[in-house]
């Protein structure tokens, strides 16, 4: 992940690219579109952009994927920006920064009680109720018509749903997660790796009060807190992956069941991967 979020201080098309690809990073995207700053034409740029938007979206797992996601180059005067659009409506700028993004977005969430998300992807009237066992859903997926199931418990505390959408059938796995709780679990780690002994049992205390996150950043220099509400890592963090597939695939229950088992895999290894960064952040990356 990288360090800084804010807006550039410079506007070069470059600069843009780097602060997109650092809020997209909190997603685990490896695409990275700041070597194309100089290569691509402007239509490139936004179809490469928007895609990077989307594959963000799939692991942010905002419950958001029944809006239609674009990122747009946009320059207004002598300024540079990302425009990141919902169903063609400009919701935010790159340029607002992290918090603001972040804050919009949360805007339009809509959580249950076990925070998961009540927007169905697909229009109303596909979703459905399975009723135990997986007779109901093999015929879902064999069937040729749209559908999408509620969500239903998977193990280690994720939930899964899944949908097909024409020709394509998907399934997000999910684990309820935040940018604070994710931050708290590195904070964890990073304290408990802590050889100091004392100084250990001091952090261990003082978490007492002001929780793991709390007692560490107070360790640190004082602008620390400061520091880590500058990055994008303090605003947004990975709950989903969405597995798709097309053609004969998605009318084969067994690959149905192949995409779970991986989806379940890949949230794990994606969480655990942002734990690891989140603590090396926490240790060495608050300048």
């Amino acid at each position: 992940m990288t360090k800084t979020s804010k807006k550039p201080a410079d506007t070069t098309p470059n600069a843009i690219l780097k602060a997109f690809d650092t809020l997209t990073a909190t997603a685990d995207v490896e695409h990275q579109l700041a070597p194309l700053a100089n290569t691509a034409d402007a239509t490139t740029l936004d179809t490469e952009l928007t895609r990077a938007l989307n594959l963000a979206h799939d692991r942010w797992g905002l419950g958001l994927l029944h809006h239609r996601h674009e990122a747009r180059l946009r320059r207004d005067t002598d300024t540079l920006d990302v425009v990141l659009l919902a169903d063609g409506r400009e919701i935010a700028r790159l340029s607002d920064g992290p918090a603001a993004i972040s804050a919009t977005y949360e805007s339009m969430r809509a959580l249950n009680a076990d925070n998961l998300s009540e927007w169905g992807v697909l229009p109303e009237g596909h979703r459905v109720t399975l009723k135990g066992g997986t007779g109901q859903l093999r015929v879902l997926i064999e069937d040729a018509r749209d559908f999408e199931t509620h969500w239903n418990a998977e193990r280690g505390g994720a939930y899964s749903r899944t949908w097909r959408d024409g020709d394509t059938l998907a399934i997000e796995v999910h684990r309820p997660a935040s940018p604070v709780t994710a931050l708290a679990d590195a904070a964890w780690d990073v304290i408990t790796s802590i050889k100091d002994r004392p100084l250990q049992r001091q952090l261990m205390e003082r978490s007492n009060s002001v929780g793991m996150l709390g007692a560490l950043l107070a360790a640190r220099h004082s602008g620390a807190g400061r520091a880590l509400e500058a990055l994008p890592e303090a605003h947004f963090t990975i709950r989903s992956t969405v597995l798709r597939a097309t053609g004969r695939d998605a009318r084969d229950f067994d690959h149905w069941k192949t995409m779970l088992r991986e989806g379940v895999e890949q949230l794990d290894v994606l969480q655990k991967t942002t734990t690891r960064q989140l603590a090396e952040i926490l240790s060495h990356g608050l300048k």
